[in-house]
């Protein structure tokens, strides 16, 4: 009799574990909920640039009828005075998920902040998902006559960043970031898709800087100018152990180098780890 104690209390726990891991899986298959109309909104802050051209895409559920949602991509200036870039309307038909996106937007340049805000025609719930921010880069951008002209104005230029964590214990991680000597994050791979993130990671991973990891950080494969900006990581960060920190002096040269090409937003990023 007391030998099946144990093994009850054991299908009694996996039981249980199963059990909250359907209904995680349910609330993430839902998506998360808001109430939105009769003057109620919902902001995202989006850590975007100025002056560059983006691609946003959401996916959004209700069960109301033919009700209509609003993106909107608003510019918060430092006089906190409110530009709106983008405006689009979407209808939801109800029970079913949709992919809603701004195909094409350019920021404007300046100082300040940028927000999506959403809102809806109708007052009720809805669920939203799938958050999904890309960095659109022009055919001409990284051209050959692009690259070249650029060289010969500006310059060599740095067209990825290599973290070099081989002498800590660095793991490998879905979301592994960067952060400087005091704690700024300077990398997170925030805005990555989940297709991105799933597919090719927002770090490259390899033992050594060998030609084929490279082409993580080339700009063409038409041009394959490759300039690797190499530091070295000065200790491990987050409780996953996945995330590096680096020197003052590292993140000065890695802010100065994003200045002449934003390599971050095409996430040509790589760890060297053992």
């Amino acid at each position: 009799m007391h030998k099946s104690i144990p093994s009850i209390r054991i299908s009694v726990l996996v039981t249980l574990f199963l059990f909250l891991l359907t209904m995680s899986q349910s609330v993430l298959a839902m998506g998360t909920a808001l109430m939105l109309g009769a003057g109620q909104e919902f902001r995202f802050d989006l850590p975007l640039d100025g002056g560059k051209a983006y691609s946003i895409h959401m996916a959004w559920r209700t069960d109301l009828e033919d009700t209509t949602i609003t993106m909107t991509l608003c510019h918060i200036q430092s006089n906190n005075e409110v530009m709106k870039h983008h405006v689009s309307e979407h209808i939801l038909k109800p029970g079913s998920w949709q992919a809603l996106q701004i195909p094409y937007v350019e920021t404007q340049s300046g100082p300040g902040r940028f927000e999506l805000v959403i809102t809806a025609e109708q007052e009720g719930r809805y669920y939203w998902k799938d958050l999904k921010v890309e960095r659109i880069y022009a055919a001409l951008e990284t051209s050959p006559k692009a690259v070249s002209d650029k060289l010969a104005t500006e310059g060599t230029f740095y067209t990825g960043l290599v973290v070099d964590a081989r002498h800590l214990d660095v793991r490998r991680g879905m979301s592994p970031r960067i952060y400087s000597e005091s704690g700024q994050l300077l990398y997170g791979g925030v805005l990555a898709g989940q297709d991105l993130v799933q597919d090719k990671g927002v770090v490259g991973y390899g033992a050594e800087l060998t030609s084929e990891l490279l082409q993580r950080i080339a700009l063409d494969s038409d041009y394959p100018y490759v300039a690797p900006l190499v530091v070295e990581a000065i200790a491990v960060a987050d409780a996953s152990k996945t995330g590096v920190y680096l020197s003052a002096e590292d993140t000065q040269r890695v802010l100065e180098a994003m200045v002449q090409y934003d390599f971050f937003a095409r996430y040509a990023v790589i760890f060297l780890v053992n």
